[in-house]
């Protein structure tokens, strides 16, 4: 299995090459490509749909998994490397029902063509969220796939996790959502 994930500018660089160092510790090999668009939400899902299509193109014989260039790798991802009874791996959260987190996409025909089927919706639907319009395919593909639910430790984001499970032990930890970081910095006086 691919890791593979984009990046911005220097900042998102230093998450990244950390993501690339905790999945190589795992026996992972990383992908990261720079995001030199235009930064805007629809270059987001047009840059996602275009890495994940060429990393299986690139590389027929292993199955590739996306994830934000923010997280890390903290346990090995058992369910991704050893569980081969499907198609797609995401993660939909049980209260929104909102996409987020990794995707796990085997090669094989039927992935490309539902990321030919989700490119298409982004470019039609260019002020939708990328990941609604990725649920959106999933829950109606046009050809056979068997799509994984993800658990939350593929997931996590200690400041929203933690508390509703308290006993967890995340597997994949996101660290800057919404532009903000997760942990705390404390300034001495």
């Amino acid at each position: 299995m691919r890791l593979t994930s984009f990046y911005g500018d220097a900042f998102d660089g230093q998450f990244a090459r950390r993501l690339r160092k905790s999945a190589e510790a795992y026996g992972i090999a990383c992908t990261l490509v720079p995001w030199s668009g235009d930064r805007s939400a629809a270059d987001k899902a047009r840059l996602r749909t275009r890495l994940l299509t060429d990393a299986l193109l690139r590389y027929p014989e292993e199955d590739v998994f996306f994830v934000e260039p923010d997280a890390q790798i903290q346990r090995r991802p058992d369910v991704l490397l050893d569980e081969k009874d499907f198609d797609v791996g995401v993660y939909d959260d049980q209260e929104t029902l909102q996409l987020s987190g990794p995707i796990a996409l085997r090669n094989n025909p039927w992935v490309l063509e539902m990321l030919r089927e989700w490119d298409s919706l982004n470019q039609e639907e260019p002020d939708a969220p990328e990941l609604e319009n990725l649920a959106q395919v999933l829950s109606r593909p046009r050809s056979p796939l068997q799509v994984r639910r993800l658990p939350i430790t593929y997931a996590w984001v200690e400041r929203i996790h933690r508390e509703g499970h308290p006993r967890s032990l995340p597997v994949i930890v996101h660290y800057k959502t919404d532009e903000l970081l997760t942990s705390h910095i404390r300034l001495r006086r």
